[in-house]
């Protein structure tokens, strides 16, 4: 049996021209799961994670505080664990979502600027989503869940010899291996999605037999005193 700790990124740097980098935040967070993790797990047998940026920096901050030493050769990269694109997503709306400035300018035009950006990113990924313009995505969305997919099975086989694994990675790819693996329908998967807190625990238990979710969503370690941690974006 083998466990897989599927750890959501800290909090990005929403907002700006690169997201891709953690805020001041978010490396307190990652700092602080890994101390959760430190008296929870021990050590991980086996460290997988994206591509991305803050995948790095959230392992980065984790790992040291967990007592791991952080070394090249102890990590495997796959950038089948990458977030969607959602600058890509959000472009195809039209003109004014080309990138993080535009679509800046137009939320804080709306009277309700909170509420207008989440209708615009609902509308976003559920165009993308229904299927109906995959050409004009630079991955479509049965692409991108076929990809998390063969993300999870490739640790899966590569990882007999590790009892423990740590994955770095992000909400969605977390989202769509829990909403299969839970058999809830693929139109749910951003119901789930919003709800996932930054530096997360999501436990896949894997046997010979069958693979399931121990625990989704797990952000005890920011509980109490650390409330203030809890972030979703």
């Amino acid at each position: 049996m083998s466990v897989i700790y599927l750890i959501r990124h800290g909090q990005a740097s929403f907002g700006q021209q690169n997201y891709d980098q953690l805020s001041p935040l978010g490396h307190q967070q990652a700092n602080l799961l890994g101390q959760s993790l430190a008296s929870r797990v021990g050590t991980f047998d086996k460290v997988v994670l994206g591509s991305m940026l803050r995948h790095k920096q959230t392992l980065d901050n984790c790992l040291p505080a967990m007592g791991q030493s952080v070394t090249i050769e102890d990590q495997q990269i796959d950038s089948g664990w990458n977030e969607y694109d959602h600058h890509d997503i959000l472009a195809q709306l039209g003109p004014d979502f080309c990138d993080a400035q535009s679509i800046e300018t137009w939320v804080r035009a709306q009277p309700n600027p909170k509420s207008a950006f989440e209708t615009l990113f609902n509308q976003a990924m559920n165009r993308w989503m229904s299927g109906k313009h995959d050409h004009e995505y630079l991955e479509s969305w049965h692409d991108y869940q076929a990809r998390i997919k063969t993300a999870l099975q490739n640790v899966i086989s590569t990882s007999s010899d590790a009892n423990t694994i740590g994955v770095f990675t992000s909400g969605g790819p977390i989202s769509v291996i829990s909403q299969h693996l839970l058999g809830v329908d693929a139109n749910k998967v951003m119901h789930v999605n919003w709800t996932l807190v930054n530096c997360s625990l999501t436990k896949i238990v894997t046997t010979k037999n069958r693979t399931f979710v121990s625990t989704l969503n797990d952000h005890s370690h920011f509980e109490g005193k650390h409330k203030s941690l809890i972030t979703y974006k």
